[in-house]
């Protein structure tokens, strides 16, 4: 991945270090974290940061299309910097959400179809599948 500070750049938006510090953990995690999560993480770092800095940061980051947030069927949503389609595992039970990315469903491709049919004009590709994960099922 390029340099944060110069992705943000290329973005057209305002290089801070806490915007850098959000944007880099979620770059750095797999986890699907909630704005809380994200928040108590980069607090690690900056222990000023306020809440609604993470919050509005994450709006501003989802609108130049650096992140995805997803609703999973729970009261917070979850952020993922992997903006490319593809699948969210989300489990009901311990409500991890896991990506699935070689499922043999090009999703791209499934929207292109789409569209094609109906006319429609796919702006976002979110395919969640729920159920339970292997960790919760033992």
């Amino acid at each position: 991945m390029a340099n944060v500070a110069e992705t943000l750049r290329e973005k057209g938006l305002k290089v801070t270090p806490q915007r850098m510090a959000i944007y880099r953990m979620l770059c750095e995690t797999r986890a699907h974290p909630t704005a809380e999560a994200i928040w108590e993480k980069v607090k690690e770092e900056f222990p000023a940061i306020s809440f609604n800095t993470v919050y509005t940061t994450l709006g501003i980051l989802e609108r130049a299309g650096l992140v995805q947030r997803l609703h999973v069927g729970e009261k917070a949503a979850h952020y993922d910097a992997d903006t490319s389609p593809h699948i969210h595992l989300c489990c009901e039970r311990c409500g991890r959400v896991r990506d699935l990315h070689k499922a043999g469903v090009d999703l791209t491709e499934v929207a292109q179809n789409l569209r094609a049919k109906t006319g429609y004009e796919m702006s976002k590709i979110e395919l969640n599948i729920y159920g339970i994960c292997p960790e919760c099922r033992h």
